[in-house]
């Protein structure tokens, strides 16, 4: 079970990184409303993605570590 929440939590590192990779290739320079918002909530999601996988990576190897 361990090994699986060190899996999840990388491959929503990589996830996360893909939409950050996104949102700066598709950063719009301020040009409207919609573009603005589309541009912070894939900011957002990014964040929250790395932030989970994170967490669920370190949990792991912390239950890992224990055993």
């Amino acid at each position: 079970m361990n090994g699986k929440l060190v899996k999840s939590g990388i491959a929503l590192i990589f996830l996360g990184e893909g939409l950050y990779l996104v949102f700066s290739l598709l950063k719009p320079g301020g040009e409207s409303a919609f573009g603005d918002f589309f541009s912070g909530l894939l900011l957002g999601i990014s964040v929250g993605i790395n932030l989970v996988g994170l967490v669920l990576a370190v949990i792991g190897v912390a239950r890992k570590d224990s055993r």
